[in-house]
This record gives structure tokens, C-alpha cells and sequence, in this order.
């Protein structure tokens, strides 16, 4: 059973012997076909009947007195190029046939074979049909194409692709203006080889896993030292691109937040400075004022031992509850300014700390310093650190129940590693005990603002906090981070 069309057969038929155009009508009519003819035989009528909604479909003679299909096939291809043409001729030899479907022909039947005629005209519009849809997609995808590159070029990010080697694909006008290069000179090439930094390298690496395994990496902060020495801060996001369930490339974007890092940075000092005026008051005014309470004790109890003895027990007691008193401002005034670059930084601070633990917990808690001498920090960073060291003993000794933590601060290659282990029952168990997590968020918040990363391991039993930043960036100050801005 033929499949009956959807729409009436529209068609301009080039022919001057009317019994001949019967026989077309006939042979499509009898295939199922709803014609609709326009017959015409001149150039002019040819011409017309084109205009000014061209028909599916042009059969033409070969051969007609003063005009000719090759000539009507020319003004087809001017006037309506999508319209499929097919020569219906008694007079078309191989020669002529093949010249015409070089000139653009779709097809040909000769007219003693018009039995061939509804198959070639079904091919003929199916593949027209086709090439319209293939050109209203591609039309589509071109106009997508364009509004994606419009957009992408247009926004204040940096964004790129790479392929599955890590070469570049896409980049954005961002990405250019921060490299000063043109389109041109980046594509096909790796990211490092334009923007040969230790910062893009390790993205690159982290880049490779991703291409590899195909988990997304968002918003992960990495500092990058500038030629004269100021630090410039950027995010980084990587998707993986998928090509049927394959991945294919990564899409990365790249975002400048030195600003808002330097008004983190204020915001923290902010905090710093009030934290070390208020331990400089308890430890000049409340301190010392509970200091010379405490001397005075010692001459009230020199001399109630001369003159009334009774009352040494109560002024004894008064004079310990003092010294304890001294003894927890001095504690406190410490607490809340940990390092002091004047007397020792942070290495000697870290060694008050694992003191401090083993006195207040009754376990074994070391320092280890390695044997490459350490830079001197800024005050800023010495003190992040200091507190990452803290909440990761406290952790240890309250939740983890810990006998023994070794605090182990050195230098690598160009970055400083400052690493805590302990025996305790590991991190996993501790917070499914229900113990609050925010301190490991705090730690994770701290090691970004040093341009670093943090990873937490349980190795068999107890567990290891590693922080890892770069030399450059914990070196530096706040002032340098400023004038990035």
C-alpha cells in the first residue's frame, strides 16, 4: 500500500507537447500523488510560474523551440536553488544526461520510461526535504553558536575548553585580555604554554584527573605571584565535557578575586588587632594590677606571720587564688594573640601550644620543627596557621581521644608543610559521634586564605591533617596583597 503525502503536489511541468504532460500527470496520479500542474512552455511563463511561491518540484523537457531545460535550469537555480529538477525528455542521450546532472540536475527519466518517474520525484523531494532540514539545523546551531560566543565573550570571567589532550579549544575575550594574546595564538595549545606559571601547572594536573575520572572541580583558590611580587587570587572551575556519556574535554572558568580577598584579608586583621589589644590589656592592665595585688599579699602574709599567725591558712589561700588568676589572664592574653614575631613566631609558639596540650589533656603531644631553617612569615599567616594546629590537637585530645600528637611544621620544595597526627580513634568515628565539624571548615576556610590546601587522611588508625601553601604567598604581606588591587 502506497503512504498517500500529506500535501498536494505542487509542480511547474516545462513542456510544449500537451500529450506528453497527460502522460506525467497520469503516471503520478496513478502513484498516489495529488498534482497540481502548471504547464507552460516559454521562458516568460517558465519564469513566472517560479514566482512568487516556487513549487516542489520542476520537470522539464530537454529540448524546446527557443528555450531550453538547461537554461530553465539555471534561472531554477537563480530564482528557487532548493526546488528539486528532474528532465523528463524523449531526446536526452547519456552525454546530455550526464551534463546535466553536473550543471545541477537532480535527476532525469526519459520519457518511454515514465514508470520511473513517481520513484525518482518521491527521492527527489525526500531529498530536498532532507537538505532543508539539514540547513534549518545548521542554521540553528550557527545561531546557538553565535549567542554562545556572545555570551561567553562577554562575561567578566575567563573562560576556556580543552580537549581531551589539555589544548585549548574555546577561549574568551577575558582570557585574551589577561594574556595579551589573540585567538589565534592560543588555540590549539596548552594553557601552560602561554601562561607558563606554577599556579597553572598544578591546574593542569588537576585538570588531567578530572579528564580522567570526570568529577568537577568548583571554585578551588590559587594565588599567583606576579613579576614585581604581588599577589593576584583566582578561582577555578572545571566541568567535564560529554560526548554521549564520553568524556571529551573540560569546560573551565576562571575568576579574579584578589579584591575580595584583600577585604577578607582587612576583615581578618580587622579582628587580629582587636584580639591582640584586648590580650596586650589583659596582660598590662588586668595582669598587672592582679600582679601587684599578689605582691601585696606577700607583705600582708610576711607580716601576719610576725603578728597574728591565725590568719596565715586564709591569706595563703587568697594568695593561690591569686596566682591562679594571674596565671589564666596570662593564658588568656595569650590565647588571643598566639604568635609574636618578636619572641620566636611561630615555631615557638607551636611549642607552647604542644606543651600546653600535654599539660591540659595529661597526654604526649610533640613539636617538630625540619632542619631547613623557616622563612620568616607574616604575622597574618603565622597566626592562621597557628589556629589550624589548635583546633586540630583540640579535636584530637576532646573527640578523637588521642594519647599521642606530633606537630610537624617544615618547608618542601618552595611550599610550607605543617602537618598534625595523632593515634586517636580517627576522624570518621569522631564525627559520627555527632562532634561538630565547623572546625574543620574553619581550618579549610583558613588554608585558602594562605593560598593552600588542607587534606584530612585516616592512615590505618588516628589521623593526619596536612597543610600545604606556597612560600610566596605566606611571606608575604597584606600591603603587597593591596597594591595587587
Amino acid at each position: 500500500m502506497k503512504k498517500e503525502p500529506q500535501a498536494p503536489l505542487r509542480f511547474v511541468l516545462l513542456e510544449d507537447d500537451a500529450h506528453d504532460a497527460e502522460l506525467v500527470e497520469l503516471e503520478l496520479a496513478r502513484d498516489g500523488f495529488d498534482v497540481k500542474c502548471r504547464l507552460v512552455a516559454s521562458e516568460a511563463d517558465f519564469t513566472a510560474a517560479l514566482q512568487p511561491n516556487p513549487p516542489d518540484l520542476v520537470l522539464a523537457d530537454y529540448t524546446l523551440p527557443g528555450f531550453d531545460g538547461l537554461a530553465a535550469l539555471r534561472i531554477v537555480q537563480k530564482v528557487c536553488p532548493d526546488v528539486p529538477f528532474i528532465f523528463v525528455s524523449g531526446s536526452l542521450g547519456e552525454e546530455r544526461a550526464i551534463e546535466a546532472l553536473k550543471s545541477g540536475a537532480t535527476d532525469y527519466v526519459v520519457k518511454d520510461r515514465l514508470q520511473r518517474l513517481p520513484a525518482v520525484v518521491r527521492r527527489a523531494l525526500s531529498e530536498a526535504r532532507d537538505r532543508r532540514d539539514r540547513r534549518s539545523a545548521e542554521t540553528a546551531l550557527e545561531e546557538q553558536r553565535l549567542l554562545l560566543s556572545t555570551l561567553i565573550d562577554n562575561l567578566p570571567e575567563m573562560v576556556y575548553s580543552v580537549n581531551i589532550e589539555g589544548k585549548l579549544t574555546v577561549v574568551n575575550r577575558a582570557l585574551l585580555d589577561m594574556l595579551d594574546k589573540e585567538r589565534e595564538e592560543v588555540l590549539g595549545k596548552r594553557l601552560s604554554e602561554i601562561w607558563p606559571e606554577e599556579m597553572v601547572l598544578d591546574v593542569e594536573t588537576q585538570a588531567a584527573t578530572i579528564l580522567r575520572h570526570g568529577r568537577p572541580l568548583t571554585d578551588q583558590e590559587r594565588a599567583w605571584i606576579g613579576p614585581g611580587g604581588a599577589i593576584r587570587w583566582f578561582t577555578f572551575t572545571m566541568v567535564p565535557l560529554r560526548d554521549h556519556g564520553t568524556i571529551a574535554g573540560l569546560v573551565c572558568a576562571v575568576r579574579e578575586v584578589t579584591a575580595q580577598k584583600a577585604l577578607e584579608q582587612e576583615i581578618l586583621e580587622i579582628s587580629n588587632r582587636e584580639q591582640r589589644r584586648l590580650g596586650s590589656d589583659l596582660h598590662d592592665g588586668l595582669g598587672q594590677e592582679l600582679t601587684g595585688l599578689s605582691l601585696l599579699m606577700k607583705g600582708l602574709e610576711m607580716q601576719l606571720s610576725r603578728e597574728a599567725e591565725q590568719y596565715l591558712p586564709q591569706v595563703k589561700k587568697i594568695s593561690d587564688l591569686l596566682a591562679r588568676a594571674i596565671q589564666s589572664t596570662r593564658s588568656l592574653a595569650r590565647g588571643l594573640a598566639p604568635v609574636n614575631l618578636e619572641r620566636g613566631g611561630l615555631s615557638e609558639a607551636l611549642r607552647h601550644l604542644a606543651a600546653r596540650c600535654t599539660d591540659m589533656y595529661s597526654l604526649n603531644c610533640t613539636f617538630n620543627v625540619g632542619e631547613q631553617k623557616l622563612p620568616e612569615l607574616e604575622e597574618g599567616a603565622a597566626t592562621h596557621l597557628y589556629r589550624i594546629a589548635q583546633e586540630a590537637t583540640t579535636n584530637a585530645a576532646r573527640y578523637a581521644r588521642a594519647t599521642s600528637i606530633t606537630i610537624d611544621l617544615r618547608t618542601v620544595g618552595r611550599k610550607l608543610q605543617l602537618s598534625i597526627t595523632d593515634d586517636g580513634i580517627g576522624l570518621s568515628a569522631g564525627l559520627a559521634q555527632g562532634h561538630p565539624g565547623m572546625g574543620l571548615k574553619i581550618m579549610e576556610y583558613r588554608a585558602r586564605m594562605l593560598g593552600g590546601t588542607v587534606s584530612f587522611d585516616e592512615p590505618g588508625k588516628g589521623t593526619r591533617i596536612v597543610l600545604i601553601a606556597p612560600l610566596t604567598v605566606v611571606r608575604q604581606s597584606k600591603e603587597k596583597m593591596r597594591r595587587a588591587v
